[in-house]
């Protein structure tokens, strides 16, 4: 690595962030700083730039990482040759830097940082030997509130990368191991072993070859269970929600740092609510523990609860015994059904002022439960050949379905 590039690069960005740069200056600084880019030795500027330990200010330090993140990117799986194996060098040294963060780092370092992680994730997990990520994630959440939180986040940007969004074209083409990996990962074990006890079923695009019969048959792959990790990532995240929602009881008003923890782990939640398991749902008591967080003294809190809820909502099983699960557990669970129909009296104007800060959360609120409770009937109470007793005691469901209408 050359020293002078180093010095070169610093001042190149100076321009490019300096209000006083001519447009013939910035575009000569902004050559610079592609050149570094596609030098060869780009992920170790990067590393340079962005360790903490050589004080550079924040802006060098973010472009440094937007080079790691430059090279991950357009060359992995190219003839500049970044493998898996690559991949695994450059993850060390960012989850060195995720264990170094300070309070003091800015959101924007913190940010690339489990940008460039997630996209590691997608490229080289469960592949070159890398089949330790929970319990690397899990020294992250354990180790402070700031860990936590980032740990939070790299689950959930990888969910969003999975199951949202359609940004990177490395997650199409291992889906299927990626599937894999977040079902062992996520799910307790025992709902592992229950759901999926031949091993995950991969998609058509890692089809064996045609059977003798003529057809062909799917890949069957063994759920990677890591050891340290049975109770799985979703009931570790339901249980962190109740605590909080338990220690927030009968506050006035929600604190600030408890607030950003509870969004951050329902928003996590969320990402994953249209794809986990139906039985994993029951078995991490996910949505009784969502419908709590409806109590809590916190505008956004509540309608983050909300929305949870009514994506869960939308959930159809058209068959099976879990069948029936969803609509049990939201209009027949009596903590449950509680929780949303003392929720939704708060949303009432003459309860709003007493309830929230602001109205226009409330009336968010009053419409994702409203949503919810019509998804609960269209989808699942009243669909064809309904047995007359799935719903055996529907009077609290139906008295608050009364109300939503009356208000409507």
């Amino acid at each position: 690595m050359d020293s002078a590039v180093v010095q070169k690069v610093i001042q190149a960005l100076d321009l490019v962030y300096s209000s006083d740069t001519s447009a013939e200056q910035r575009r000569e600084a902004e050559a610079v700083c592609q050149q570094v880019r596609n030098d060869p030795e780009a992920p170790a500027y990067g590393f340079y730039l962005a360790n903490p330990g050589n004080q550079y200010p924040p802006m060098v330090r973010h472009f440094g990482l937007q080079v790691v993140e430059y090279a991950i990117r357009h060359r992995w799986g190219g003839t500049s040759g970044l493998d898996a194996q690559g991949c695994i060098a450059i993850r060390d040294k960012v989850l060195e830097l995720i264990f170094n963060l300070t309070r003091d780092d800015k959101p924007y370092i913190r940010e690339k940082l489990v940008s460039i992680l997630v996209m590691l994730i997608v490229r080289a997990w469960l592949s070159a030997g890398w089949t330790n990520l929970s319990e690397q994630l899990m020294r992250l959440y354990s180790q402070s509130a700031e860990g936590r939180e980032m740990a939070l986040s790299v689950w959930r940007t990888l969910g969003e990368e999975m199951f949202v969004y359609d940004r990177d074209p490395v997650v199409t083409i291992r889906k299927s191991h990626l599937t894999n990996g977040i079902v062992g990962a996520l799910l307790p074990k025992a709902v592992v072993v229950e759901l999926y006890p031949s091993g995950y079923r991969l998609s058509s695009d890692t089809t064996t070859p045609a059977t003798a019969g003529g057809k062909k048959s799917k890949a069957v792959s063994l759920v990677v269970l890591e050891p340290g990790n049975e109770e799985g990532w979703l009931l570790r995240w339901a249980q962190y929600a109740s605590e909080l929602t338990a220690s927030s009881a009968g506050m006035k008003e929600l604190g600030d740092a408890q607030e950003t923890q509870l969004v951050a782990v329902i928003d996590t939640i969320a990402v994953y609510a249209d794809w986990v398991p139906i039985r994993a749902l029951v078995s991490t008591q996910l949505i009784p523990r969502l419908a709590a967080a409806l109590l809590v003294r916190s505008d956004v809190v509540r309608r983050r609860a909300s929305e949870a809820l009514e994506t869960i909502s939308r959930r159809n099983v058209a068959s099976g015994e879990d069948r029936d699960t969803v609509l049990l557990q939201m209009a027949q669970l009596p903590e449950a059904l509680s929780a949303m129909a003392q929720a939704y009296g708060t949303t009432l104007p003459n309860a709003v002022d007493n309830f929230w800060d602001d109205s226009s959360e409330a009336l968010v609120v009053a419409r994702s439960l409203a949503t919810a409770c019509a998804n609960l009937v269209t989808l699942h109470w009243t669909r064809k050949k309904l047995d007359s007793n799935v719903l055996p005691q529907p009077e609290q469901f139906v008295e608050l379905l009364v109300a939503m209408s009356r208000d409507a």
